[in-house]
């Protein structure tokens, strides 16, 4: 227990209010300026104070640098020095602070309810979070010297934050064309289906979620009224989703109106709350206008305490430093960093290394592509009778093979189900899923998804197969990313239809032998 409040006291120093203070630049045309950093107080557009931290490059005499606005994730806080936790410890920060030593202005702040901001809590509203984002470039844009300018009051800007801090960029983006380039981390597209795929509840993550913030003192306002109360039975409410999805990037882009910057998506194949499947939609989205769109997809990102997913042994936000492209190992910190020394210091070429399309196979394999392979024609789904009530707990998941593996393969992708099911169907859970050689069933990237439908893309999933592997289906009635949901029917429920596969992409040697 003391160890428990001494992590919350923790927490809570580390998300304390800044200092309205402002450094006296003074004449600092023709000087030296020396890397620093210093706290200060926004004000947001409708008047709430918004603590903030600022970290000054170092800058040769009448030199000038562009900006990155840096956000963070649910529960967090600012980055509030080069040696404190979210530095430390988060992507985003580490990133951040890499920016900040290669040049860059960082101005990282803490969202309205969180860390030493005022104001509520409002879940990404475009009229609160995204204003808040467009009023620390305004101050920046009016307080920071020899700042790079691409007009009056249109500083060059760059932004950089995971999860919660991702879904800011992507909607500010989307309203403000100042914003240049942004790496938005293990974010949503559609918030209400990340959050309630087919309308159904990931409880275990809400259940974090609330409980993170619950402990560590924040108020969590609306969350805590009786639709989102109801939410938390298992099944979204119809206000609930209507909110959600209109603080998404998919209501911009279902009227038109997209994100500007040049982005650097980077997303999470083992993550079970924003998984690939939202980072490929933020991709489709961003790639019918004119913006440079990339996508880096690593193995972690949102995990799951055990027993509910294995724990990768990694930071608190589960990433890995290293991504692999097929024979390439790019390094994501020096990546976001590329990413804006090529976008805003306009220096073409420096993110050359950065491929179109990325996924990692395992935390030491990965494919380069140019797009996600089409799923193949659909094959008869073997007729299969599952009991919901004791399926997946107190009896094993049913496993369905489908195919065998005969070489060296990668997989990546969804799968597509067209099932046979009536309208009184007991609700069952799939994923697909790996018999190895040895026997083990595996669920590729953990990644489960309700059969609530016709007509079903299983969440997208990455896996390196080797020969003698048998892909398939594994169905159960119970899932425990899904708790509440489950239909605990009696009687036996048949599955049947037909299932899309990913293709399988033969490997080089190399790779195909680790």
């Amino acid at each position: 227990m003391r160890l428990a409040s001494l992590f919350i006291a923790l927490l809570l120093l580390g998300g304390c209010a800044a200092r309205e203070q402002l450094p006296d630049f003074g004449p600092l045309a023709d000087r030296e300026l020396p890397a620093s950093h210093f706290e200060t107080v926004i004000t947001a557009r409708d008047g709430t104070r918004i603590s903030a931290t600022v970290f000054q490059p170092a800058l040769r005499p009448g030199e000038q640098a562009p900006l990155v606005v840096h956000t963070h994730g649910w529960g967090g806080w600012r980055v509030t020095g080069p040696d404190g936790f979210y530095g430390r410890q988060m992507m985003s920060g580490r990133a951040a602070l890499k920016a900040w030593r290669a040049g860059f202005w960082v101005i990282s702040y803490d969202q309205r309810g969180w860390g030493g901001s005022d104001g509520d809590i409002e879940m990404m509203d475009p009229r609160y979070e995204v204003q808040d984002a467009l009023a620390v470039i305004d101050w920046a844009s009016a307080h920071l010297p020899r700042l790079a300018m691409d007009g009056p009051g249109d500083p060059r800007v760059g932004m950089l934050g995971e999860s919660y801090g991702g879904a800011v960029q992507l909607l500010a983006s989307a309203e403000d064309p100042r914003i240049d380039a942004i790496v938005p981390i293990a974010t949503w597209y559609d918030l209400s289906e990340a959050l309630a795929p087919g309308g159904r509840m990931k409880v275990g993550w809400t259940g974090v979620l609330l409980g993170l913030g619950v402990a560590t003192g924040y108020d969590l306002g609306k969350f805590t009224q009786a639709p989102y109360l109801k939410s938390a039975g298992g099944e979204m409410a119809p206000q609930v989703r209507a909110e959600l999805k209109a603080h998404s990037l998919a209501s911009y882009c279902q009227r038109g109106q997209r994100p500007h910057a040049d982005a650097l998506l980077i997303q999470g194949l083992r993550d079970t709350l924003f998984p690939l499947d939202q980072g490929l939609a933020i991709r489709d989205c961003l790639r019918q206008g004119e913006a440079d769109v990339r996508l880096l997809g690593m193995q972690g990102g949102h995990i799951l305490p055990p027993p509910l997913q294995r724990w990768s042994g990694l930071p608190p936000f589960n990433n890995e430093p290293v991504l692999h492209c097929g024979e390439r190992a790019i390094n994501l910190y020096q990546a976001v960093v590329a990413w804006y020394e090529d976008k805003l210091r306009n220096r073409p070429g420096a993110a050359d290394s950065v491929p179109d399309l990325c996924l990692s196979l395992d935390l030491g394999n990965g494919l380069a592509l140019h797009h996600l392979p089409q799923t193949e024609a659909p094959q008869p789904l073997p007729e299969t009778r599952i009991r919901p009530l004791t399926s997946g707990w107190l009896s094993p998941a049913t496993f369905i093979p489908l195919r065998k593996v005969d070489a060296a393969s990668g997989l990546v992708g969804s799968a597509r189900l067209h099932l046979e099911r009536a309208a009184d169907t007991p609700l069952l859970f799939a994923s697909l899923a790996v018999r190895r050689a040895g026997g083990g069933i595996e669920v590729l990237s953990e990644q489960v998804t309700p059969l609530n439908a016709r007509q079903i893309d299983l969440a997208a999933t990455s896996a390196l197969l080797q020969p003698g592997d048998e892909l398939g289906l594994r169905v159960s009635g119970f899932s425990g990313q899904y708790l509440f949901n489950s239909s605990w029917n009696p009687r036996a429920a048949t599955l049947k239809g037909e299932i899309s596969l990913p293709p399988l992409l033969p490997l080089e040697a190399p790779l195909a032998r680790q």
